[in-house]
């Protein structure tokens, strides 16, 4: 094997009949009927999925370790053990259900890319490193991105482990169930880079027919929940008039949260996502219930001034009705611009390789997102079908599979080669 001169790299390109094969492997477990996979953090599937993923790092001559959070790392070696390693992943955990290709596609095309460096006969001078992150989705516990940002110290550790899901079971314990609980330290290390593909989750590149999204900056994020408080009767007897109903008061609610969220389009997006009512019984009126929601804004003083009408519609409902409300606002997430270096590598790659290539922000969450924090970071789109994701109905053409893979392969051998 050859150390190339970071000034004469040669051009990868991936073995995309593999890459579509491991994806549509991987889709198979914990699959739904509807052709989407059903592999919240810390079940059955996901760790099935996570087996999955460490065989295939290993027969690739990757060594494989997992932190406390559950985070896993495929290692391949670089000619120069003191360089921080680059990393490159995304996630193997699903929506309730979701699609094949949200996150596990980083995932996969990140380990191809490495195949693809190795069958090359290169040596870089940095390890790589292929990651899994654990809970991105948030779909079983909260809060999502959890993994990465308890890598990148945006989370305590106990927080994290502590997460608890509706049901009451605690992550930390499940992940010791499954036998992803690792020894590694979670963070604290240098990293020289991260390097995330994923499908775009909206229509924006496939309506202009360009292959690869080269991601600027993310938007602003945040989340509440609205509490409203009545008082217990029987649902049989009390009058109309006298109830204090907060299910009422959350119906109200949520009608004026989605026309909000219509308001805001297209600078902004909101809408009502969780409802818990308390007693949740057909013949007491209830006294309790929690509207959520989420929002996502291009600009700052949007979102807040979206989560202030809130706050104040569920104020007017709640007097109307005789309750009380009460929003809490969860640790906002501001927008930041992804590095401009970082977005010109992934220009440079896809022109070299012949793709066409569109700046874009990022409207969701990524792992990306907590690393951020921790090192320059790159995130990459390729286009999905009608711009579905969290779906059944989530698609990613194989070509645009293999682009994306493409181009991650090239970004990760320039970093990894500096």
């Amino acid at each position: 094997m050859s150390t190339p001169s970071p000034n004469v790299l040669p051009l990868l390109r991936t073995d995309g009949a593999r890459l579509w094969n491991d994806l549509m492997t991987l889709g198979a477990i914990a699959a739904t009927p509807a052709g989407g996979s059903f592999r919240p953090t810390a079940t059955d599937g996901d760790r099935d999925a996570r087996n999955l993923f460490a065989l295939w790092a290993r027969d690739a001559g990757l060594s494989v370790i997992v932190d406390g959070v559950g985070n896993m790392f495929a290692r391949r070696e670089g000619t120069d053990p003191d360089l921080p390693p680059v990393l490159a992943g995304s996630h193997l955990d699903t929506q309730m259900p979701g699609g094949k290709f949200d996150g596990p596609l980083g995932v996969l095309a990140a380990l191809e890319a490495v195949r693809t460096i190795e069958r090359a006969g290169i040596r870089t001078r940095r390890a790589i490193e292929v990651v899994n992150w654990t809970n991105e989705e948030g779909a079983r516990f909260a809060p999502g991105l959890l993994g990465s940002a308890a890598f990148a110290d945006r989370l305590a550790l106990d927080t994290a482990l502590q997460s608890r899901d509706r049901g009451g079971v605690v992550l930390g314990e499940e992940l010791s169930r499954i036998g992803y609980r690792g020894p590694a330290p979670v963070g604290g290390r240098p990293v020289d880079s991260y390097l995330e593909l994923h499908i775009e989750q909206g229509p924006a590149l496939e309506q202009a027919g360009i292959t690869i999204g080269a991601v600027t900056h993310a938007q602003h994020f945040g989340a509440a929940l609205v509490t409203f408080t009545g008082a217990n009767s029987h649902a049989h007897t009390t009058a109309m008039a006298r109830r204090c109903n907060a299910l009422a008061g959350a119906a109200r609610c949520v009608v004026e949260i989605e026309s909000i969220g219509e308001a805001l389009e297209p600078h902004g997006r909101v809408g009502a996502a969780t409802l818990d009512v308390w007693p949740n019984n057909r013949v007491i009126v209830p006294h309790r219930a929690e509207v959520g929601f989420l929002i996502v804004h291009a600009e700052l003083a949007g979102r807040d001034a979206a989560l202030d009408a809130i706050a104040a519609a569920a104020c007017r409902i709640a007097a109307n009705l005789g309750l009380t409300a009460e929003m809490t606002r969860s640790i906002p997430r501001d927008g930041f611009e992804f590095p401009a270096d970082m977005v010109a590598l992934t220009e440079q790659a896809a022109a070299d390789l012949g793709y066409p290539s569109l700046r874009l922000p990022t409207w969701t969450g990524h792992d990306a997102l907590s690393m951020h924090y921790a090192c320059p970071t790159a995130l990459v789109f390729v286009p999905c079908r009608d711009g579905w994701s969290h779906s059944e109905r989530e698609w990613c053409a194989p070509e645009h599979a293999t682009a994306g893979a493409d181009v991650l392969a090239n970004m990760i051998l320039r970093r990894a080669n500096r």
